[in-house]
């Protein structure tokens, strides 16, 4: 006699989801290659979603490590530059912010002028819990949409189960790696990825691995290339072909 079936075994997109996470699981992918793929079922795989990233935040400093789109860029600024936004909420407040129309909800005003210049009009934030006392550093899953009512109940629920996956893939960089080193390196290489990306219209994956090829040709450590994009805001010399 057979088991009945789960939810999760008679929805296609829970189904993918489980079999996209066990693959992560699986294979020896490095923590930002776990995140990247995270954040790109995000937009896969949740109705609605245009734009997803993950945003860390460090005394009140925003970093984008990873994320689907080169908007991303742009909105993590718009938040460090106003001081406000659903990021800023889920990470300091609340574990789960919900927004289905920027032009209607009062509370980030200031931010949503410059979402809506993105054409971003919704938008799911979800914490994630980091090692605290390392600075006080804090986390936010954040998934964009571009058209109001973006979301349904059953986005806000995939949008959690995410969540957890990258809390728990971070959390597993910072006992393997030493939160120290682990996130701050993360961090400025996902900032020039996040530059490379806005810059020369490029996806994560190209960003990365042009960083990578650079890297290699000038026989500079990633971590001090990428220190290098986000203090000048360009590679070195002149950047290879993709």
């Amino acid at each position: 006699m057979h088991d009945p079936p789960t939810e999760a075994s008679t929805r296609p997109d829970r189904r993918r989801l489980a079999s996209a996470l066990r693959d992560l699981a699986s294979h020896q992918s490095t923590v930002d290659q776990t995140l990247q793929a995270a954040v790109d079922l995000c937009r896969e795989l949740i109705h609605g979603c245009d734009i997803a990233d993950i945003m860390l935040l460090q005394r009140r400093h925003i970093t984008t490590p990873v994320s689907s789109d080169p908007r991303a860029t742009p909105l993590g600024r718009a938040q460090q530059e106003t001081g406000e936004g659903p990021c800023l909420t889920a990470a300091l407040q609340e574990t789960v912010v919900v927004t289905q129309d920027l032009r209607k909800d009062p509370r980030w005003p200031r931010f949503a002028a410059r979402a809506l210049e993105q054409g971003v009009v919704a938008v799911l934030s979800y914490q994630l819990f980091l090692n605290r006392s390392d600075g006080d550093r804090f986390g936010a899953l954040n998934i964009y949409g571009t058209s109001p009512n973006a979301f349904d109940d059953e986005a806000i629920e995939l949008g959690e189960v995410f969540a957890a996956h990258c809390a728990a893939t971070l959390a597993a960089a910072i006992e393997q790696e030493g939160a120290r080193a682990a996130l701050q390196s993360r961090d400025v290489i996902g900032q020039a990825k996040g530059i490379l990306m806005e810059r020369h219209r490029l996806s994560a994956d190209h960003a990365f691995r042009l960083l990578q090829r650079t890297s290699q040709q000038h026989n500079i450590k990633l971590r001090d290339l990428a220190e290098h994009v986000t203090t000048t805001g360009e590679l070195p010399n002149r950047p290879p072909h993709l």
